[in-house]
């Protein structure tokens, strides 16, 4: 038989009076649990907006920012904004083939290290942003206790994401050049995979190198990726070495 709307309500009273009753006391301690529950909730969510300020700091957008870092913000807007302890002004920039430039550095000589060419003398359009860590000493050999990098892409994108995972974030193998020349290691080809589809403009270069430790079979297997010609991520060799993103240029 169907159950009338007056059947339910009459067993939702029964229901509830057959429910124990709740002393004053034990009320008072729920609504202070309840209370320290929201109270908890708050300072959670005031912890996780202040740390997605933090790292908006450091944020990479393709195209539109690196940071604080837009299209028209000038070295002397930077200056202001972050202090002339984290930048330097008229800093020269080195390019591959011998270029030379005169720009601005960000965190210079740390792993939040970022350069900035601009399009005029004065330095206030901001073309192109480096973002290469200092890895190495002057001798090429690794720093020890390098803190990971802050610059990241909103997806996670940093220094240090390995080819293997960029395989998975393109969803199919995709080619670069060889290592050991000034274009060593950059991505030339996404091969149509998702990296590629989000980047149609090219906002964003990435550059891949060998890990700073490297195994013996490593070792030989970058002896057969060097030089000025492309190289499928996919390849034996290239899977062995599995190198990482050493740096990362954004264009406006």
């Amino acid at each position: 038989m169907p159950t009338t709307p007056l059947l339910i309500l009459l067993l939702a009273a029964v229901l509830c009076a057959c429910q124990p009753k709740t002393s004053s006391t034990e009320q008072t301690d729920k609504q202070a649990k309840t209370d320290s529950v929201s109270t908890d909730k708050a300072t959670k969510l005031e912890a996780n907006e202040n740390t997605k300020t933090a790292n908006s700091d450091f944020l990479i957008i393709p195209g539109r920012q690196v940071g604080p870092i837009k299209s028209a913000t000038s070295e002397a807007e930077l200056i202001k904004l972050l202090g002339p302890s984290v930048v330097t002004a008229g800093d020269t920039l080195y390019g591959p083939e011998g270029a030379e430039f005169i720009g601005t550095t960000l965190y210079k000589d740390t792993s939040d290290e970022v350069q900035i060419i601009y399009t005029d003398e004065k330095r206030t359009k901001p073309e192109t942003i480096l973002i290469r860590p200092k890895l190495t000493d002057d001798e090429g050999e690794p720093l020890k206790n390098v803190m990971p990098t802050r610059w990241a892409t909103v997806d996670g994108l940093r220094i240090g994401t390995t080819l293997k995972e960029l395989e998975q974030r393109n969803g199919k193998p995709f080619k670069l050049w060889g290592f050991a020349w000034d274009y060593g290691g950059m991505v030339s080809n996404w091969q149509g995979g998702k990296l590629g589809l989000s980047n149609k403009k090219m906002f964003l270069a990435i550059g891949l190198g060998p890990s700073a430790t490297q195994t013996p079979a490593q070792e030989k297997a970058y002896n057969k990726l060097m030089g000025d010609s492309e190289f499928l991520s996919s390849l034996a060799a290239m899977q062995v070495l599995n190198p990482v993103v050493q740096s990362m240029q954004v264009s406006f």
